[in-house]
């Protein structure tokens, strides 16, 4: 199986990302390649552009899932400043 570079994916998406987001990121690229492949995908699938289409993918919806989870932890905690002691606003 073909390996992408963290500069490449960077490329690809216009950001530095982590070491771990990187690793967690390809790894799960390189399976989902080789699931479609594996479930009737043709050659074009094991290309290295397709890789690096699948590895920007994912990073994306990594990203906006931690923004989405980050923002609403602190919605959540911002309104706990304003319950009073009864636990109402």
């Amino acid at each position: 199986m073909d390996r992408i570079s963290k500069k490449e994916l960077e490329t690809a998406l216009g950001s530095n990302i982590t070491d771990s987001m990187f690793n967690e990121v390809s790894g799960y690229a390189r399976k989902k390649q080789e699931y479609i492949y594996q479930h009737g995908g043709s050659k074009v699938v094991l290309e290295h552009w397709y890789l690096v289409k699948l590895a920007e993918e994912y990073a994306r919806n990594l990203a906006f899932s931690k923004f989405t989870i980050n923002l609403c932890e602190v919605i959540y905690n911002t309104g706990k400043e304003y319950l009073d002691e009864t636990g109402t606003q």
